[in-house]
C-alpha cells in the first residue's frame, strides 16, 4: 500500500503539494514551470525577426477585422514569428490575403469559445471546427490539405498567443486560436506562431461577452476584414 510520500505513481506529490509545486491534479512536464523565463524566449523568438532584410520584403504583421452579431469590426493585430516560424506564418498570411471564395479566412467565424483556453477560428471548408485546409502553396501531393509542424519555440505563457490548432502530429492546416489565458498544455502540441499586438481588448470582450452554448457562440462573430497592415 502507497505512503502517500511518493504516490502510487511514484512522483512524489506529496512533497512537491507541501513545497508549493502543485499536486495529484497536475502531474506531467508541465505542473510547474518558470513562466518569465519562457516569456523571454518567446520575446527571443519574435526578435529574431530583426534579422530580415527589408529586401526580402517578408511581412511581421497580420490583422483580423471582427464582428460581433453584426456590430462594427474591431481590428485584431497579431505580431507574427515570421523569421523563426516562416513557413506557419506564411501560411497564416496568404490566408489572410485570400478573398471571396479562395478559401482564405475573409469571411469565416469564430466557431468556438474555450473559457479556458481562447478563441477558435480559422475553419476555411465548413465554418464549425471539423475540418481546414492550408494554403495550396504548402500543400503537398501526399498531404494537400495540410503541412508538418514546423516548431515549438513559442510557448502558451498567457493571453494572446497565437496558436495552429492541429488535429495530429504534422498535420496543420487553416484552423487556429487565440489564448485567453495561460494555457501549458498546448505547448509542444500546437505550433504557437503569433501574438497579439493590438486589439486583446476586442478578444477579451468577446471571451466574456458573448453568450455560449457548449463552447459554441450564441451569435455569429464573423471575420469581415483581414490581410497586412
Amino acid at each position: 500500500m502507497a505512503t502517500g510520500t511518493r504516490g502510487a505513481r511514484g512522483h512524489g506529490w506529496l512533497r512537491k503539494y507541501r513545497a508549493g509545486l502543485g499536486g495529484r491534479h497536475l502531474q506531467g512536464q508541465w505542473h510547474f514551470r518558470n513562466v518569465n523565463e519562457l516569456d523571454e524566449i518567446n520575446d527571443q523568438v519574435f526578435s529574431m525577426n530583426e534579422s530580415l532584410s527589408k529586401e526580402d520584403n517578408i511581412p511581421t504583421e497580420a490583422y483580423l477585422d471582427l464582428s460581433v452579431a453584426g456590430d462594427a469590426p474591431r481590428r485584431v493585430v497579431i505580431e507574427l514569428a515570421s523569421a523563426a516560424l516562416p513557413k506557419t506564418t506564411e501560411n497564416f498570411r496568404l490566408l489572410c490575403q485570400e478573398k471571396g471564395e479562395d478559401g482564405g479566412y475573409d469571411s469565416t467565424l469564430v466557431y468556438k469559445i474555450e473559457k479556458t483556453v481562447g478563441l477558435c477560428l480559422g475553419d476555411v471548408v465548413s465554418d464549425d471546427g471539423s475540418s481546414g485546409r492550408c494554403h495550396p502553396k504548402f500543400g503537398t501531393y501526399t498531404s494537400p490539405y495540410s503541412f508538418e509542424d514546423e516548431g515549438f519555440l513559442v510557448s502558451h505563457t498567457g493571453p494572446g498567443i497565437v496558436s495552429m490548432m492541429s488535429p495530429g502530429v504534422h498535420r496543420n492546416d487553416s484552423r487556429f486560436l487565440i489564448t485567453t489565458k495561460s494555457a501549458a498544455q498546448l505547448d509542444g502540441r500546437f505550433v504557437a506562431f503569433g501574438r497579439v499586438k493590438e486589439g486583446m481588448d476586442v478578444i477579451n470582450d468577446i471571451d466574456t461577452g458573448v453568450f455560449t452554448k457548449r463552447g459554441r457562440p450564441t451569435v455569429e462573430i464573423k471575420v469581415v476584414g483581414c490581410g497586412i497592415p
